[in-house]
C-alpha cells in the first residue's frame, strides 16, 4: 500500500497533520454532511410532530444519500485503481525485457528476512522476503534443496523427460514458443517417507514451508507431481530456452477456484552461467538462480482472494550454460478423492462438465 503523509507548519506554528487516514475520514465527514442537511430541512417544520412514519422515511432518505455518493466515490477510485495499475503493467513489461536483457543483474535487494525452521533436518533456514502483501508473496529461501535430492529428481526424471506445455484455451495443453524447456512429472514416493527417501523428504519440506508462509493446512493428498524442468543455453538465439511471463493460477484478483493452484515452489540444482533468472515484473523482483536456494510465492489471501498480477513471473533466457530445477504448484481444494487431475486446465471439474 501506499501511505502519504503532508505536514504542515504555518508561520503561526499551527500544525496541520494530513495522511491517507485523515483524507478519507475528510471525504467520509463532507459526504455524510451532505445527507445530513438533506435529512435537516425534510424535517423542517414537522419537529413537534416527528411520526415513526416520518422518522424512518428520514432514515431511509439519510441512507439512499449516503449510498448513492458513496458508489460515486467508489467508481471514481476504482477508476484510479484501474489507471495505476495499467501503469504499473507497463512499467513492468519494459522493466521485463531490460532485466532478462541486462547479464550483469543483480538480485533484488530483499525488504525483509526471516528464519524457517526445518522439522526434518532440525536445520533454521535463510529467508529473504522480498515482496509481502496478503495475495502476494515471494520468498527466497536459501539451502532449501540438498544435493542428494536434487541428483534423485534427476535420476527420476531422465527416462521421462519431454517438451514442457502450457494451458490451452479448451482445457488442455499445448506446445506453445512462450515456453522453450524440458520436462517431466515426477510421483512422490510417500510410502518410503520414514524410510528418508530423497524426493519424499523433499516434498514434505515444501508442504511444511507452504503452510508455515500462508498460514494454511495444505496436506500432501491429491496434489500434483513434482516436476522436473531443464533448460539449455544455445547462445543469444532467436528462440532461446526460456518461459515468458505468466501467472501460475488466477491472478486478476478473483475469488479462488476451489482445486486450483494457490503457490510455488521454485528450486534451483543446476544454474547457468548467464541468463536463467525468475523475473517478477510487475514487482520488481529479480531473482538470480544460486544452487540449493528455492523461490516460494503465493497467490491468494487468506479471504481466499487472488493476486493482482504481482507473481506474474518468467524464467529469463538461458544464454550459457544450464539450468535444472524443481518446481512444485500448490492447489487448495484437492484431497485424496479430488485429485490435482479433476479440473482441466481452465478450472473446470471434469464431472461437472456432463457429457
Amino acid at each position: 500500500a501506499t501511505f502519504v503523509i503532508v505536514i504542515i507548519v504555518s508561520s503561526d506554528w499551527e500544525i496541520d497533520h494530513t495522511d491517507n487516514v485523515s483524507i478519507a475520514r475528510d471525504v467520509a465527514a463532507d459526504l455524510m454532511s451532505d445527507c445530513e442537511r438533506i435529512a435537516k430541512k425534510s424535517l423542517t417544520g414537522k419537529t413537534k410532530n416527528i411520526t415513526t412514519k416520518t422518522a424512518m422515511q428520514v432514515i431511509e432518505s439519510l441512507v439512499e444519500c449516503a449510498e448513492g455518493k458513496v458508489a460515486k466515490e467508489i467508481d471514481v477510485a476504482n477508476e484510479e485503481v484501474l489507471f495505476q495499475e495499467r501503469i504499473r503493467t507497463t512499467m513492468g513489461d519494459h522493466w521485463e525485457n531490460y532485466t532478462c536483457a541486462d547479464k550483469n543483474m543483480t538480485m533484488t535487494e530483499p525488504k525483509d528476512q526471516t528464519v524457517f525452521f526445518d522439522r526434518k533436518s532440525g536445520k533454521r533456514l535463510s529467508v529473504d522476503v522480498m515482496l509481502d502483501r496478503p495475495a502476494s508473496k515471494i520468498h527466497v529461501i536459501r539451502n532449501f534443496i540438498t544435493k542428494a535430492e536434487c541428483d534423485a529428481m534427476e535420476l527420476a526424471a531422465q527416462p521421462r523427460l519431454h517438451a514442457a506445455t502450457v494451458a490451452d484455451d479448451k482445457g488442455g495443453s499445448r506446445l506453445s514458443d512462450n515456453r522453450k524447456a524440458k520436462q517431466a512429472g515426477i510421483s512422490v514416493p510417500w510410502g518410503e517417507e520414514a524410510q528418508g527417501h530423497p524426493i519424499a523428504v523433499l516434498s514434505r519440506r515444501v508442504y511444511d514451508y507452504t503452510n508455515f508462509a500462508t498460514g494454511q493446512n495444505i496436506e500432501h493428498h491429491g496434489q500434483e507431481d513434482l516436476m522436473s524442468i531443464q533448460y539449455v543455453g544455445r547462445g543469444d538465439v532467436e528462440a532461446p530456452d526460456r518461459y515468458m511471463p505468466h501467472c501460475d493460477g488466477d491472478c486478476k484478483g478473483q475469488p479462488h477456484r476451489d482445486g486450483g493452484r494457490f503457490a510455488t515452489m521454485v528450486m534451483y540444482c543446476v544454474v547457468p552461467e548467464i541468463g536463467g533468472a525468475t523475473n517478477f515484473k510487475n514487482s520488481a523482483v529479480h531473482v538470480k538462480p544460486e544452487v540449493g536456494t528455492a523461490t516460494f510465492f503465493s497467490y491468494m489471501d487468506n479471504d481466499g482472494k487472488t493476486d493482482k498480477g504481482f507473481t506474474e513471473h518468467s524464467g529469463c533466457p538461458v544464454i550459457k550454460g544450464e539450468k535444472k530445477i524443481v518446481t512444485q504448484w500448490v492447489r487448495k481444494g484437492v484431497d485424496k478423492d479430488n485429485r490435482w487431475d479433476s479440473w482441466n486446465t481452465l478450472g473446470i471439474k471434469y464431472d461437472a462438465m456432463g457429457d
